[in-house]
């Protein structure tokens, strides 16, 4: 397998820029909505997650680690060696280190796709628009855009139905990179420690 040494910054990139003017505008059928909701209801199940990651970006790099969830707004993806990487969200920030350079990159968590899924209550609407709706062979599908900026990129929800599970999603940046985010051994609702999502730069000095 190629590991990749550096995630995708179409992690979390595709709503940074502000390239676009007009806002995206859903047109779902009742059905689709009824899946739109369906969906809201049960990420307000998680309250807290463990995962197993596996991340396969645009050139087939690969990267796996173990993710880390705890609502609102608490995010940490641990890298496996070979990689250098710390992903953190710490309520306020996406927070990008990279071990090996000893570089930090901080972006604001509410201009990221992986917001989406840290919101207290889930909202795919207002701020986000569903485009799409797929439902086929036990697999529901949510495509995802910034409502004002449609045009950077989507972010692509991927569940296993019957019943329904969160496995995998798929976020593609303006330039039309994909990053893909597979989970396996999924704990929901589990104690997780608080300095989970913290990071301070001493750490890593």
């Amino acid at each position: 397998m190629r590991y990749l040494l550096k995630p995708a910054y179409a992690l979390y990139a595709f709503l940074i820029l502000a390239l676009g003017t007009s806002p995206a505008v859903a047109e779902l059928n009742a059905q689709d909505q009824a899946e739109v909701d369906r969906v809201e209801a049960y990420l307000d199940t998680i309250k807290t997650m463990k995962a197993d990651f596996l991340q396969i970006d645009s050139a087939g790099g690969i990267a796996e680690g173990e993710v880390y969830m705890r609502k609102p707004g608490r995010m940490r993806f641990e890298y496996k060696p070979p990689a250098q990487i710390l992903v953190v969200a710490d309520g306020l920030w996406l927070v990008f280190h990279d071990k090996e350079l000893k570089e930090t990159t901080r972006l604001p968590l509410s201009a990221t796709p992986v917001n989406v899924l840290l919101e207290e209550e889930a909202n795919l609407s207002d701020d986000v628009t569903v485009t799409k709706v797929e439902n086929d062979a036990n697999t529901l599908r949510l495509t995802i855009v910034d409502t004002e900026n449609p045009d950077e990129g989507n972010i692509v929800l991927i569940f296993s139905d019957n019943p329904l599970q969160l496995r995998q999603w798929l976020v593609t940046d303006a330039q039309g990179q994909v990053t893909s985010i597979s989970l396996g051994k999924m704990e929901k609702n589990i104690k997780l420690k608080p300095e989970l999502f913290t990071f301070f730069d001493s750490q890593y000095e």
